[in-house]
């Protein structure tokens, strides 16, 4: 064999040497197109690996948000249930002091009764509790509960003509629907 004949039949091993160049050891022999087919094993590898991370790093941002969702539904709910059996001790506070006798109303024990008439009120306005409007205003079932319908109204809407108890909102959401009496008046304009 010549020396061209040679060169020509020389393979890359694992190691880049040629075998001519390492003729000393074993080595296992790899051809260039062998090395592209690894090559791209290991690229789809990758590529499987990273789609694997991404799928995995969504559904962890989808779950911390589900949980951040649920615990700010969860608060707002707990809120909601204690405001809602703190409102019969202000409409009872209301009702106390719509009858009291004119000989006590600038008594200093009563004026301590509205003063915390006054607080319970404060606060729930700073939790954003609010009075639903009612008597003089449209009938909206939304809002409204009516228990009682005056029929001796003649018009084609119905609107609030008694309030028996108020309703509330916290932020948007009714907590409470105003229990109402019905009764029609002639639209205006």
């Amino acid at each position: 064999m010549s020396s061209e004949t040679n060169t020509n039949e020389e393979t890359v091993s694992a190691s880049g040497q040629t075998d001519a160049a390492n003729s000393t050891a074993p080595v296992e022999e790899v051809s260039v197109e062998q090395l592209r087919q690894q090559l791209a094993d290991e690229q789809k590898k990758s590529a499987e690996y990273l789609d694997s991370w991404q799928r995995t790093r969504a559904d962890f941002l989808n779950l911390k948000r589900r949980t951040e969702q649920e615990r700010l539904n969860l608060s707002a709910e707990a809120k909601s249930k204690i405001i809602i059996k703190i409102l019969p001790v202000v409409d009872d506070f209301e009702r106390a002091l719509q009858t009291v006798p004119e000989a006590f109303k600038n008594d200093p024990w009563m004026n301590g009764v509205t003063l915390i008439e006054k607080k319970l009120k404060t606060l729930l306005d700073q939790e954003m509790v609010t009075e639903i409007p009612a008597e003089g205003h449209e009938f909206d079932p939304r809002v409204h509960e009516a228990v009682q319908k005056d029929e001796d109204g003649d018009g084609d809407k119905e609107y609030v003509t008694a309030v028996y108890q108020k309703g509330y909102k916290l932020g948007d959401k009714v907590i409470r629907a105003a229990v109402v009496k019905v009764g029609r008046q002639q639209k205006e304009g």
